[in-house]
């Protein structure tokens, strides 16, 4: 079982412990094993590789909205004072400056997290060159508009924040899925290696035993063999087959 990634293991976990449940509990070995493998499958259904979620997920998003929610306000107070036919010209001017500093387009707020986080940085040493410029926009709160700029540049830098701590996560998260998925398929040879033995002292055992326990992993592993073969995708997971009771010889 080399080949099968982890979803494919997870599946066919799951299917073992739930509808081959009985035919896993035929044998003693079989039935010793069904705590540990519950506690491996339980441990692999909260990875987000298995979960379909990644890690800070909400907190980005979060961080995203107020950013772009900055961005949008910072242009559109700008293009208020560009469009007005009587902006006087230094005005315009200074508009001009601290948009193309912070929010050129609104395009730009449409971009990756990554992007926005980078560009975060780099803005930041605008408020320092503009911040004449910034003070002649006056906002709500006795405020002016380099508050603003300040807040959109901190958001872009809390996406960063946000954007390193997910890596290290996510770094944890490949460990352990890999050290999961070796557990996890070192117990299940182990099993079968059992179940070959307990078959040969006990001929009341079913003869197809091996296939009502490990037909479906199986048949994920090759799956998930032929797919690598051809380098396509490893997650098309086949349904799993009808199990039978299984007949004594």
């Amino acid at each position: 079982m080399r080949h099968i990634s982890l979803i494919a293991l997870y599946v066919g976990l799951t299917n073992l412990l739930g509808k081959r449940a009985a035919a896993l509990g035929k044998f003693p070995s079989g039935t010793a094993t069904i705590p540990t493998l519950t506690a491996r499958r339980d441990a692999m259904s909260k990875l987000p590789a298995v979960s379909a979620g990644r890690a800070l997920a909400d907190e980005l998003s979060t961080a995203d909205d107020k950013h772009d929610a900055l961005g949008y306000a910072i242009w559109h107070f700008t293009e208020a004072y560009l469009q007005h036919p009587t902006t006087p010209a230094n005005i315009v001017a200074a508009a001009k400056k601290v948009r193309a500093a912070f929010v050129p387009t609104l395009e730009d707020l449409g971009a990756s997290y990554a992007a926005e986080a980078k560009a975060a940085i780099d803005k930041a040493t605008a408020l320092a060159e503009l911040a004449t410029e910034l003070a002649l926009f006056p906002v709500v709160g006795g405020q002016t508009l380099h508050q603003w700029a300040e807040d959109f540049v901190a958001s872009g830098s809390k996406i960063d924040e946000l954007l390193a701590a997910r890596a290290d996560m996510e770094q944890k998260n490949r460990k352990a899925a890999a050290t999961l998925r070796v557990e996890v398929i070192g117990i299940l040879n182990r099993l079968r290696k059992n179940l070959a033995l307990e078959m040969k002292d006990d001929p009341a055992l079913p003869r197809d035993l091996e296939g009502q326990v490990f037909g479906y992993l199986d048949l994920l592993e090759k799956t998930c063999a032929d797919a690598r073969a051809k380098g396509a995708e490893v997650e098309q997971i086949p349904p799993p087959p009808e199990t039978s009771s299984g007949t004594n010889p």
